[in-house]
This record gives structure tokens, C-alpha cells and sequence, in this order.
């Protein structure tokens, strides 16, 4: 969206996490701050970067000292911003409610994933015993060739 702190306050857009994705990780050289990270992903690309030159919006998150802090880059400089790490507020609610706690993912109790895994699992095996079965009624079925000789004579006298 390109759009200053400001105006995006004014809007009533908080800036959260769950509104980026990560494009970028990678460590923090000596003495690297924010303008020189602003500067080398500007005119020094890493080799292995793909995405755009930092803009206005981006948001930059430093791991430092066993904290995580997010900037947002603003027109002009950098502003804090500690609410991009903020919970969804749905998340507690999904937390108490869903079957499986590896489904923490915004949809409240959308199922046990390893019991529909398992399902799966069993139906397959359902089905290749299926196919076995119907393959050796088939089998028994099928007329012998001594047999299916004599029924050919037999039809055609």
C-alpha cells in the first residue's frame, strides 16, 4: 500500500504481523542499524534477495539481546512499532475451542488434522483390500480354459 505511519493511523490501520509475509532473513552485521539495512537493501542487494527495495510500509524486524522489535519504514526515518506482534484476538478463543493445537490458524475448531490423516490413511488400505477382494472373485469367476473349450464345443454342436 505505500503508505506513511501517519496516514495509516488516521485510516485506523494497525500494522500487525499478520498483514506481512517474510521475504528476508538473514544476521545483523557489526555496528549494522536501521539506515544501513535501509541502504543495502537499496543499492547492495544481498545475492540471494528477491524482493523489492525497502519502502515506505515495509517493516524491518531486528532479533536482538533475545528480542524481536518491528520498524516500520516511514517516509522519512523509522517508527517502532510493538504492535505488529500483537495477538489476533480471536487467537485465545481458537486456542481454548480447537480439537488440535497444531490447527492454531484463524479458523475456530476446523478438526483433529491427524484424525482425518488417519482416515485417509484407512481408506486407502479400505480400498486395496476392496480391489484384492474383487479381483479374486473375478478370478474365481472367470471360466477355465478346459472349461471354457468343452462350453465352445458344446455350443457349437
Amino acid at each position: 500500500m505505500f503508505l506513511s505511519f501517519d496516514r495509516l493511523s488516521r485510516l485506523g490501520v494497525p500494522v500487525r504481523g499478520s498483514h506481512y509475509n517474510k521475504v528476508y532473513s538473514g544476521s545483523l552485521k557489526s555496528g549494522e542499524d536501521l539506515d544501513s539495512i535501509y541502504e543495502r537493501f537499496n543499492l547492495y542487494h544481498p545475492d540471494d534477495f528477491r524482493g523489492h527495495s525497502l519502502s515506505v510500509s515495509d517493516v524491518i524486524v531486528l532479533h536482538k539481546d533475545n528480542r524481536d522489535q518491528a520498524y516500520y519504514v516511514d517516509s522519512f526515518g523509522f517508527r517502532q512499532v510493538p504492535e505488529f506482534f500483537a495477538d489476533n484476538p480471536l487467537k485465545k478463543v481458537e486456542e481454548m475451542l480447537e480439537d488440535d493445537y497444531g490447527m492454531i490458524d484463524g479458523i475456530i475448531n476446523n478438526g483433529d488434522r491427524r484424525k482425518d490423516d488417519d482416515e485417509k490413511k484407512h481408506s486407502v488400505m479400505d480400498k486395496i483390500q476392496e480391489k484384492k477382494k474383487e479381483a479374486a472373485v473375478t478370478e474365481n469367476n472367470a471360466p477355465k480354459p478346459k472349461e471354457a473349450a468343452k462350453k465352445q464345443e458344446a455350443e457349437l454342436s
